[in-house]
């Protein structure tokens, strides 16, 4: 008998065990937003007048199922077909109650609801969940965006933004690759949305900072896509030759190009480094066969081009065959477009953390979970078990990546991904949130700090009443009809502006110290109020800089008074209009040279990343102008031109094209740089785009007698 008693005991624990498992392990580790539950025990609520007392079901699996009225029970579930593997009873009911919610937050819409499944599982496919309410039933300082869905996790109640917020048909829809306890709340509590956006924007900083995962899928797509020219589709050699990329010494050279924006010089080295790896990684029946597979849609000129590289790669002529492929099948164009890809496809990762669902992956991943925190059933640190159970949101990422994979390569000129190709993109896809986890566990320490100190700057700009609704504490020139999250948005970029004027990128909560390091972020909302005073902010908030830290934002135009060195001029674009390419082409047919002052003769196409050497000279006259000599020798324009706030405009006119000039001067510790952009305009027919940039040291003090 006492053993009998013993074994319902101990089974009373592994029960318990079970079910509170998933709650003590996320005690205080849930998503943001969320109230932090303690204690072993979970208060209840009793809902009130149920609308659904008695359990809607439907078999979900192999057809769209919906469950739930709109007009009459409030609410709408659309699971679509194939979102079970196989047939899967599903339940929708108004719960008898609920976890308590926390007052102090908000106000629960309606009533909550309670969707099951037959089995604990994610959906392969994300459900739709729309919630009906009345309009005219919120509470009169009711906001779109404080209408927010509560998705009880197991262990709290999470606050997610809605897909949608329809306030005049008064409709809220979410999506789900889960089932749980789910309710409608306005949200009181501001807090809850500022949490939201202070972690989106913690994560945002702290993974663009890692610019090598960019540098690195720019490689990478670089040298699948010049294979892909050359008709290469070998995987291990993609990735011999991109390994051999990113060991060279010239890598590092591109990651700071990159750094420094100089997407240019990054083109060119990588055009080089491309060439000379393929040239000797790329085996000769590879060559030959990649040669082969090529048909007449490849291009002439590519089919051309990979036959010489492959003759002097088959005649150990290496040098030949790397300048082949670097400077005509990796052409600038093929590189700049892989660029763009990869920069899509991290952007794309980088707004994935902002989805609940990612993060949820995220915390079942870092934690481990027992299948009541968003159906997740892991251990700690097991990323294929939780990729697995990702199901939906993990395939809806592939599917944008390989969108955008053959987005680009349509530009580029080349064929919609194969199946095995896609397979290859899927699995980097997945072996990119591998890294991403992995690499923010180990992070989350520097994520918390960097979190708090967004948090210091969130508080003060709400101390000093910029988060109002009613936007009377704003400076007049902030728009006070933006919702909170673009409101923290701009807030946020301009102390992001400050920190980088003052070149203090730490922020402190102390007030009246100026320090070396750090700013306060009393300073920066001081900075903000002048900033955004009106028609002269901006001069204000440099006469703040220059009074409180003594920084001048911006040089005297005295300052910039001379000749200037090191001038150069990269045209960075060519637009033309139907009519000019018409123009052209007619004006070679019947043998013409010009027209109206226009050179026909130029193939306009090739000027695009040409780079010239320019005289630049300044002559002030007073402090808010002069004038200003471009060129030289004949070819020497002297124009006036304005100097507001540290920008130098001008233009002119010449043989029916207009130059407009636009350069932001600033100071440096050894001298002033310019940099700035030039358009030229030939009557609206051609545009010709192009960087501008030149240096200036500073002049010897004079001797003091």
């Amino acid at each position: 008998m006492k053993k009998n008693v013993l074994i319902v005991a101990l089974l009373a624990l592994v029960i318990g065990a079970l079910v509170f498992g998933g709650f003590w392990y996320f005690k205080d580790k849930g998503l943001p937003g969320g109230i932090k539950v303690g204690g072993s025990k979970i208060k209840m609520t009793q809902i009130q007048n149920r609308v659904i007392t008695e359990p809607i079901k439907a078999t979900a699996g192999d057809k769209q199922v919906k469950l739930g009225d709109l007009t009459t029970q409030k609410v709408s579930i659309e699971i679509p077909k194939g979102a079970f593997t196989s047939s899967t009873q599903i339940e929708l009911v108004t719960p008898e109650s609920v976890p308590e919610y926390p007052a102090a937050e908000g106000q629960l819409i309606g009533t909550p609801i309670e969707i099951k499944s037959s089995e604990e599982t994610r959906l392969d496919e994300k459900a739709t969940i729309t919630f009906a309410f009345d309009p005219k039933e919120l509470p009169a300082d009711t906001y779109p965006d404080q209408l927010m869905v509560s998705y009880y996790n197991g262990q709290k109640w999470d606050y997610i933004k809605p897909k949608s917020v329809d306030m005049e048909k008064g409709l809220i829809t979410f999506e789900s690759y889960h089932f749980s306890i789910l309710g409608v709340n306005k949200v009181d509590d501001e807090t809850v949305i500022t949490e939201h956006w202070i972690h989106s924007k913690t994560l945002d900083d702290k993974l663009r900072g890692g610019i090598n995962d960019t540098t690195d899928e720019i490689c990478n797509k670089a040298v699948e896509m010049t294979l892909a020219k050359m008709g290469i589709n070998d995987k291990s050699v993609a990735g011999k030759v991109l390994s051999d990329i990113l060991t060279d010494d010239t890598y590092k050279e591109m990651h700071d190009a990159l750094a420094n924006k100089d997407v240019l010089g990054f083109n060119q080295k990588l055009s080089v480094l491309l060439g000379k790896k393929i040239a000797e990684r790329v085996p000769d029946s590879l060559f030959k066969s990649g040669l082969e597979s090529l048909t007449e849609d490849s291009g002439v000129e590519y089919i051309e081009a990979v036959s010489q590289a492959a003759g002097y790669a088959t005649d150990g002529q290496y040098k030949e065959a790397a300048r082949i492929i670097g400077g005509k099948i990796a052409d600038e164009f093929l590189i700049t477009t892989a660029g763009k890809i990869a920069v899509e496809i991290v952007n794309s990762q980088i707004e994935s953390w902002k989805n609940s669902e990612v993060e949820a992956a995220y915390l079942a991943y870092r934690n481990g979970s027992s299948k009541i925190f968003y159906g997740y059933y892991n251990d700690p640190k097991d990323f294929d078990t939780v990729w697995s159970q990702m199901r939906g949101i993990g395939r809806q990422l592939e599917i944008e990546a390989i969108a955008k994979e053959n987005d680009a390569r349509k530009t580029a000129g080349l064929e919609p991904l194969s199946e095995r190709q896609m397979d290859v993109v899927r699995n980097g896809v997945k072996e990119s949130f591998r890294r991403q986890f992995e690499k923010r566990v180990k992070e989350d320490e520097d994520m918390d700090a960097h979190e708090k100190e967004v948090r210091m700057m969130v508080d003060a700009f709400k101390k000093a009443g910029y988060l109002d609704r009613s936007g009377a504490s704003l400076p007049s020139g902030l728009d006070k009809g933006l919702d909170l999250d673009n409101r923290l948005d701009v807030l946020y970029h301009f102390a992001e502006k400050v920190m980088k004027d003052t070149k203090r990128f730490q922020l402190s909560d102390k007030e009246g110290l100026i320090m070396a390091d750090k700013i306060s972020v009393s300073d920066i909302v001081q900075a903000s109020r002048y900033y955004f005073s009106g028609s002269n902010g901006k001069k204000d908030y440099a006469k703040f800089l220059k009074d409180r830290f003594n920084i001048s934002l911006y040089p005297e135009l005295t300052d910039l008074a001379g000749k200037w060195e090191n001038g150069k001029t990269v045209i960075t674009d060519v637009i033309m209009s139907d009519e000019m390419k018409a123009a052209i082409e007619k004006a070679k047919e019947e043998g013409k040279s010009s027209e109206d002052g226009c050179d026909f003769s130029i193939d306009f196409n090739a000027l695009k990343g040409k780079e010239a050497p320019v005289e630049l000279s300044i002559t002030p006259q007073g402090e808010a102008g002069g004038t200003m000599t471009f060129g030289s020798g004949k070819d020497a324009k002297s124009m006036p031109f304005t100097y507001d706030a540290g920008t130098i405009s001008a233009s002119f006119s010449d043989q029916g094209a207009v130059a407009t000039l636009s350069l932001n001067a600033s100071e440096e510790d050894q001298g002033y740089t310019i940099g700035g952009s030039a358009v030229i305009d030939y009557q609206g027919k051609l545009k010709i785009l192009a960087s501008v940039t030149a240096s200036k040291g500073k002049a010897a003090p004079a001797d003091v007698k």
